[in-house]
């Protein structure tokens, strides 16, 4: 989930300067009539379905313990509150679903750019170390084949934790995984 999923504003400060401070006036004594003493916001973030219920309850909680009388226990007081969300419609369960497949569209196609147009960016070094045979002079030179390779494998295998961080289920589910791995390996 996110690090935040709301919070509870009570109150508000103004600065006032003398040109304002008579329509200020006007407005405290119209809301003042209206019956506005007290004003407690809640802020809630309402993709976490528990996040309005519990913000909404931590607001009741604190005017309840606050509006007590001094010689009473605030911890002996207190709202309790359960939620039960009701299941997704169709088209909610529809459009998390085109989102999630909108989400791998993009990571694919920034695959694809990864994966053809900044190696071929490289295609002039390739060239050039054909031309140069400077991988015929480390293998002559004594360079183990398995260094070689595994310093290809590096990067892959760190592309792959990337994908395992993020848990992106077109790459890293259980049918997927394999043929990223494969196809990462296969592609050096």
């Amino acid at each position: 989930m996110h690090g935040r999923e709301g919070g509870v504003k009570a109150g508000w400060v103004v600065l006032v300067d003398n040109a304002t401070r008579g329509i200020l006036r006007n407005l405290q004594t119209l809301l003042r009539e209206l019956g506005t003493k007290n004003n407690v916001k809640v802020w809630f973030y309402n993709q976490g379905w528990h996040a309005s219920v519990s913000f909404l309850n931590v607001a009741n909680n604190a005017i309840l313990r606050g509006g007590l009388p001094a010689d009473q226990d605030a911890r002996d007081y207190g709202i309790s509150v359960s939620n039960h969300p009701l299941n997704l419609t169709k088209s909610q369960l529809s459009y998390m679903v085109l989102a999630a497949t909108t989400t791998n569209l993009v990571v694919s196609i920034c695959m694809i750019f990864a994966m053809s147009f900044i190696p071929a960016s490289f295609v002039l070094f390739l060239i050039q170390e054909r031309v140069n045979k400077a991988k015929h002079l480390q293998f002559v030179s004594g360079v183990n084949p398995t260094i070689y390779w595994c310093n290809y494998a590096v990067p892959c295998f760190i592309v792959i934790l990337l994908f395992l961080a993020f848990q992106q289920e077109a790459y890293v589910s259980a049918a997927n995984l394999p043929a990223l791995i494969l196809l990462l390996l296969l592609y050096g």
